[in-house]
């Protein structure tokens, strides 16, 4: 990495926050070469109290793409494919009530539909890998210590002002800023963007404690979440690590809960008053938020800094990975010159209906907790305690499975409207938010397939824009048209006349996020093609 003596800097981008989306954006700018400085006051990740737990397969196809996959496998504390199932039960040492397998797409099986599952992998865990990892891009300077103090922007960039350790004060110089300074954002604040949108009215309390011999201890068998039903106390919880490091969210907690009272809640979820040490308490309410501009000039807003989402389902980290996806290679195509007009514009218009979408699924996941299914006698060892979970059984099945299978709504994201894409009238349904549907259709996340068994489709895909020709090869104007433009232009031909229809036409252009610009089964104009697509 860059190292930056004097006291005012310049560079292409400022990033504000080095979270996972502050840190995956530097990942993204990085690889293309493009000079990014990130802005941190945390000197080392924080361990406290991690929210994000969940990094689903499109975040893990992105990190395959990076090249930080393995690496982050590596740091997750709970080995890649250690459990893929969830429980809900009486208590942890209790009656099992229901178990859902498959959960999340965590399987370590390898599926014909992804490049990359999902990995159960603590937020902190997370960050530690992607600083780490920033070694190797040569473009990327870390101000670990700084925050942003104050901003300015004019028409040809931003002045960034930012305290350091002992309050140092360092001026920067920079083309665009980006804030991914998390959900008290200081940037959302310096461009006047406001949120909207309400938060709820439960307060809900996330207990980091020790538990050794816990794991050995409860009968419920491995699972990456326990959801705790009785009359007691409302939650779920889940371990950290193999070395018995636990998580407990106590939903509609007391707002004076203390460390002891946080103990016996803990233990009801246990069942028993097994030895816990805890280690923190994190008081949180879900937030449905989203500001209403994610762009002003050159600044832009990215994460918990545009949109809150409550947790239910693990929507909220990962909608914050794809605006980095999305945001990332648009600042690069800017700064490289092949950029259209309303490129930048774009990334609003295609993200900020992601964050509404992602929202409204937790929300309804939401509708549903643990202290919604308790009745009487559930945790009987009678025939009336039997036919009370039977019952809750099916409820949990009815209510719950949306939230526990997400590829439907995870994969079948699109940005069909975006004016950037060649969409045709037709819309796809993905049906139910569990089920989903492989789409060629323009706008929709390219449908994955393994070439061999460890060569993904996305492993061949070029930094730029790619023309995946399925079998017979496309006109050469292709080439010229992206030549005279000087776009990143990939050629990739499939050889695979069986794959037409999975596709749905002979020529499919990939952008460089992996959602399909245009498909077809001739060339109308490669110019017109490209340009659309670059935001002109």
């Amino acid at each position: 990495m860059n190292s930056m003596r004097p006291n005012k800097y310049t560079t292409d981008v400022v990033i504000a926050g080095a979270g996972p989306v502050g840190l995956t954006l530097a990942h993204e700018l990085g690889q293309r070469g493009i000079a990014c400085v990130v802005i941190e006051p945390r000197i080392v990740a924080g361990a406290a109290s991690p929210r994000c737990k969940q990094i689903n397969p499109v975040s893990m196809a992105t990190y395959r793409r990076l090249g930080v996959a393995d690496a982050i496998r590596a740091n997750a504390r709970l080995p890649f494919g250690w459990s893929d199932s969830a429980v809900f039960c009486t208590s942890l040492t209790g009656h099992t009530i229901e178990r859902f397998d498959g959960v999340f797409a965590l399987s370590d099986i390898q599926r014909d539909d992804l490049a990359e599952p999902a990995q159960w992998c603590a937020q902190n865990r997370l960050e530690e890998a992607l600083r780490d990892s920033l070694s190797v891009r040569q473009s990327v300077t870390t101000w670990w210590g700084y925050a942003l103090d104050e901003l300015r922007q004019d028409d040809s960039g931003v002045d960034a002002v930012t305290l350091g350790p002992g309050g140092e004060r360092r001026q920067i110089r920079a083309k665009y800023l980006v804030g991914a300074d998390g959900s008290r954002s200081r940037v959302r604040h310096e461009i006047g963007a406001q949120l909207s949108g309400r938060g709820h009215e439960v307060q809900n309390v996330q207990v980091i404690f020790d538990a050794p011999g816990l794991s050995q201890r409860h009968p419920q068998g491995r699972a990456v979440q326990y959801w705790v039903v009785n009359s007691e106390t409302n939650g779920l919880m889940g371990t950290l690590d193999t070395d018995d490091t636990w998580w407990a969210i106590i939903v509609d907690a007391p707002p004076d809960l203390t460390e002891e009272s946080a103990r016996r809640a803990v233990h009801a979820m246990i069942g028993e008053e097994f030895p816990i040490s805890i280690r923190s308490l994190d008081p949180w309410q879900a937030r449905m938020l989203v500001a209403d501009t994610y762009r002003s000039s050159r600044c832009f807003l990215a994460g918990d800094a545009a949109h809150q989402n409550p947790p239910w389902g693990g929507f909220g980290a990962n909608t914050g990975i794809g605006d980095a996806v999305d945001l990332g290679w648009k600042l690069a195509a800017a700064i490289e010159g092949w950029a259209g007009p309303h490129l930048l514009d774009s990334y609003e218009f295609e993200r900020r209906p992601m964050a509404l979408r992602a929202i409204a699924e937790a929300e309804r996941n939401m509708q549903v907790l643990t202290g919604e299914l308790v009745q009487p006698g559930l945790d009987g060892d009678s025939d009336d305690g039997i036919q009370a979970r039977l019952k809750t059984a099916e409820l949990i099945r009815q209510t719950k499975t949306a939230e526990m299978y997400t590829l439907g709504f995870v994969l079948g994201a699109t940005y069909r409207d975006s004016p950037m894409i060649d969409s045709p009238n037709t819309i796809v349904d993905q049906g139910p938010t569990s089920n989903y549907r492989p789409s060629g259709t323009p706008g929709s996340r390219l449908p994955h397939l393994w070439l061999d068994r460890s060569r993904s489709l996305y492993d061949v895909l070029g930094p730029g824009y790619t023309l995946l020709e399925i079998a017979a090869p496309a006109v050469p104007e292709w080439d010229a048209a992206a030549q005279q433009r000087r776009l990143p232009f990939t050629r990739y031909r499939l050889h695979r006349p069986d794959l037409h229809g999975y596709f749905g036409a002979r020529f499919v252009l990939v952008r460089p996020d992996l959602h399909i610009a245009w498909r077809g089964d001739t060339t109308p104009n490669a110019g017109s093609v490209l340009d659309r697509a670059r935001g002109f």
